[in-house]
């Protein structure tokens, strides 16, 4: 765990796992919707077109509960290994400095899914998420409880009275 080093890249690769998770939740759910409008037009039996449609209309609630669960593990794990990286307190003004490009940079993120789920295409589909879309609205915020705990979690860890 010496030469761990972290921070920067842990939370660019998070927001980056978490926009790809976004586009691809949204993009699976009008995959969905498509495949079921065109099940219920086919000539299958009523029975197959009711357990079908059961499954799509459950897709939103299912996806959207796991997308803020995947959310939740990874800032949790970002913490954990912030409390695991060695530092000193000298550094701490120029972490500050380094998590307000972090913020920047989640809020370029954070910008793309609004740009995208704007689009007249998938506008309707990324509608339907209503934790996953508060969420990414809201997605600089998120990031900075975030890493206002983990820099916490990042000082704080004091070994017989000296840091490590």
């Amino acid at each position: 765990m010496k030469n761990k080093k972290g921070y920067i890249q842990d939370f660019i690769f998070f927001g980056v796992i978490i926009l790809i998770l976004a586009i691809i939740i949204v993009f699976g759910s009008k995959l969905n919707t498509d495949l079921n409008i065109d099940y219920q037009n086919s000539s299958a039996g009523s029975t197959a077109k009711l357990i079908n449609q059961n499954m799509s209309d459950r897709f939103t609630g299912i996806f959207d509960y796991i997308f803020i669960t995947v959310f939740i593990i990874f800032g949790i794990a970002i913490m954990a290994s912030m409390f695991l990286l060695d530092t000193h307190p000298v550094l701490f003004f120029s972490l500050i400095i380094i998590f307000a490009f972090i913020i920047l940079v989640m809020a370029i993120i954070g910008n793309v899914y609004d740009e995208f789920s704007d689009n007249d295409n998938i506008s309707v589909e990324a509608s339907k998420f209503t934790v996953m879309g508060w969420f990414m609205d809201n997605f600089v915020i998120a990031i900075l409880v975030f890493g206002f705990l983990g820099i916490i979690l990042l000082f704080a860890k004091l070994r017989e009275g000296v840091f490590r």
